[in-house]
């Protein structure tokens, strides 16, 4: 099967992109790989018709960024984060900071949908990575404005603590006074991890280093020896590769570096930490989308509405501008 979908991605001179928590099969055979952010910039520029191996936020943003391309998800698998953060919830949240008198600026993490991202780039927002949430967060504070983080409550307070702000959830108690206020979401994978997790694997390995990715709780991050993105992560383990390890993100990017890597790296979790909406992508489904597209039948092309399409990359491009 892999044979044939790489004769048809050629016949076809089609791209595959693939997200670093896909599966080894999808992954291996993919032309670009990487994190959220390195996915938008690599994927931008193409000519040649596409196909994403992710989560449909992502498949959104690609389309966006390059409307003049067609874009193919084998797979319309829908990320949990994204999810929570309703259209309604988001405007419910934004009047409540406007009957506040609060002068705030939307920052929007990337899992997110179009119509979010709309909402955010009306309101002159922009979205943001967990790579380069810092560098968005410090351009809207330079703007002496209070920030509505959404949809990741988790990065937004972990960020606070980075950059000595005060964060907390919106309608917690004295909210208005915070630097960033947050809505309630948060990743279902990455709040698998536990303080006492941590100190299970310090217990046993007094040396060990503990890495986590920022959409963990603050809790969990204050006990960590190193906080980063996916492809920040990925860094840090080559540039330690005899160091031992437990890495607090999801269970294919983990055991991906465990073999190419460094041996001597664990999962930080007493469960698998799978990401479930990642994982529904296979080679049979993109197997099948290909056959779909060789017949002239292609399905789950990404379409976004032209007037969410423009507001969305309004705030996209203010990502790319502050990150470039």
């Amino acid at each position: 099967m892999i044979n044939s979908i790489k004769k048809l991605l050629k016949k076809h001179n089609i791209t595959l992109a693939a997200h670093y928590y896909e599966k080894d099969e999808i992954f291996n055979i993919a032309d670009l790989t990487g994190d959220s952010l390195e996915l938008a910039k690599k994927t931008m520029n193409l000519k040649t018709p596409l196909i994403f191996c992710g989560v449909s936020f992502m498949g959104e943003s690609a389309k966006i960024l390059n409307p003049n391309i067609p874009v193919y998800m084998p797979k319309l698998a829908s990320c949990s984060m994204a999810r929570m953060a309703e259209e309604q919830k988001v405007k419910n949240d934004i009047k409540l900071l406007q009957k506040e008198k609060i002068d705030f600026i939307p920052v929007c993490y990337v899992n997110s949908s179009a119509n979010i991202k709309a909402i955010v780039g009306e309101l002159n927002g922009s979205i943001c990575t967990s790579s380069s949430a810092d560098k968005i967060i410090k351009w809207a504070i330079n703007q002496n404005k209070k920030i509505y983080f959404l949809p990741d409550k988790n990065l937004g307070r972990n960020m606070a603590k980075i950059l000595n702000l005060k964060a907390s959830i919106i309608k917690e108690d004295n909210w208005q006074k915070s630097d960033i206020i947050c809505f309630d979401g948060h990743c279902s994978v990455h709040q698998l991890f536990m303080p006492e997790h941590i100190d299970f694997y310090k217990e046993r390995f007094p040396d060990i280093k503990i890495v986590v990715h920022p959409e963990c709780s603050p809790e969990v991050c204050e006990k960590a020896d190193f906080i980063g993105s996916t492809s920040q992560i990925l860094n840090y383990v080559k540039e330690h590769p005899n160091e031992t390890m437990a890495i607090g993100t999801e269970f294919n990017f983990v055991n991906r570096m465990k073999r190419d890597i460094n041996p001597n790296i664990y999962v930080l979790s007493s469960t698998k930490p799978e990401c479930p909406s990642m994982n529904e992508t296979t080679l049979k489904e993109l197997y099948d989308l290909l056959i779909a597209i060789d017949k002239r039948k292609p399905y789950n092309e990404i379409k976004v509405d032209k007037k969410i399409a423009k507001n969305s990359l309004l705030a996209l491009n203010k990502m790319m501008e502050i990150t470039k």
